[in-house]
């Protein structure tokens, strides 16, 4: 029987010091030349990211116009998109590291990303329910659905969450009239309730309420006025169906925790605080959400009605940590991040031709050292029985 041994102790050190210096050269080049691959819609994502820039810009003006004061400490971009902790319009409570993470227009190529997942076309029809929570994400959307072309059938909540567009005379009927006026978007709300709870401002003082419908009528926009959840849910889908006509809706669009929208879940509060929260049901994650999920069964709302019916829903409730993880999104960015930056845009990706090439000479060069080695020989040893 024989046994097989690799003897190499008379193979110059030179060589395997040359192959090892080869190799990381050619592994630091591979690094260094990567390549920057654009994602699909590039040129879509980049000019609804452009747009809705134009839209922060024009907004941070408006807000400088009016002498509105801006809070550095909740607003270091200065945009003029985070709203106040507590305002007689604020209909519930929000979070400002959220608020702040959405004044991003790069989140506008994210929705063009969502609409084209559901291959929608020029002059599509969508449905869209918005609140003042999250006033750059309304703009993202609106950015989004203008660069491709789409037609919005839109129902706004005139209330807004802390941090949201909750400053009388600065709500979000204010800033989207003014960006209509300015000819950067030209979208009419088909409809508006007050928003908060029960879609009618339940529990806000009447000084607030008459706030939100002075600003309604203001504008000369149609109240929705609904007597409660279901009610509103109602008469949205009636304002939709309507509206649409014979063209069928492709999606539907919701951003911020409308209670007629997605269905949020009443939660008691103790026996000594008597308080009412709500909750949003488990399932309606952000995104693109396509089928009726198992959380959402006894739950009603717009979203689970359109769900239902097989049309797909687009929801975005919050900046969540895995849509920043995933898109590489920048937490409470100091400054106005740049456009076209960030993975939804593009991916760096090695050379593949570069890698290969490299391989090949390193495969070249063994091969070389292999030949001229005359001491690289495998030694064939008897072993005894």
């Amino acid at each position: 029987m024989k046994k097989m041994y690799w003897h190499a102790h008379n193979l110059p050190r030179i060589y395997i010091v040359t192959i090892c210096i080869i190799a990381l050269i050619g592994m630091a080049i591979v690094e260094t030349h990567k390549r920057i691959v654009p994602q699909k819609y590039y040129k879509e994502k980049v000019a609804a990211a452009k747009l809705a820039a134009e839209a922060f810009h024009h907004v941070r003006s408006m807000r400088q116009r009016l002498s509105i004061a801006v809070n550095l400490g909740d607003d270091p971009q200065q945009s003029g998109l985070i709203g106040k902790q507590l305002t007689n319009i604020t209909t519930d409570q929000g979070v400002l590291s959220a608020k702040q993470t959405s004044i991003n227009p790069n989140i506008a190529a994210i929705f063009v990303d969502w609409l084209k997942q559901l291959n929608l076309k020029k002059r599509d029809v969508v449905a869209v329910g918005t609140t003042g929570s999250f006033p750059a994400l309304n703009i993202c959307m609106l950015a989004a659905i203008k660069t491709l072309g789409l037609r919005p059938l839109i129902i706004y909540s005139a209330g807004a969450s802390q941090y949201g567009a909750n400053v009388p005379g600065f709500t979000w009927l204010d800033i989207q009239n003014q960006l209509e006026s300015a000819h950067i978007f030209n979208f009419k709300p088909l409809a508006v309730s007050l928003g908060g709870a029960r879609d009618i401002a339940y529990g806000m003082t009447p000084q607030g309420k008459e706030i939100l419908l002075n600003t309604i009528e203001k504008y000369k926009l149609t109240y929705l006025g609904p007597r409660g959840t279901i009610d509103s849910s109602n008469k949205r889908m009636e304002i939709y169906k309507r509206a649409a006509g014979d063209k069928p809706i492709k999606a539907y669009i919701n951003i911020g925790g409308g209670m007629a929208s997605i269905g949020l879940k009443a939660v008691p509060g103790s026996a000594e605080i008597k308080h009412v929260s709500y909750l949003a049901p488990h399932g309606l994650h952000t995104g693109v959400v396509k089928s009726l999920p198992i959380g959402l069964v006894n739950v009603d709302s717009v979203a689970v009605r359109f769900l239902r019916e097989g049309v797909p829903v687009i929801n975005i409730r919050h900046v969540a940590q895995k849509l920043r993880e995933q898109y590489h999104l920048p937490r409470n960015p100091k400054v106005t991040p740049a456009i076209g930056v960030g993975a939804i845009f593009a991916l760096e990706s090695y050379n593949q031709w570069l890698a290969s090439i490299i391989l090949g000479v390193i495969v070249l060069v063994l091969i070389i050292l292999a030949i001229v080695s005359r001491k690289y020989r495998i030694r064939y040893i008897r072993s005894p029985h």
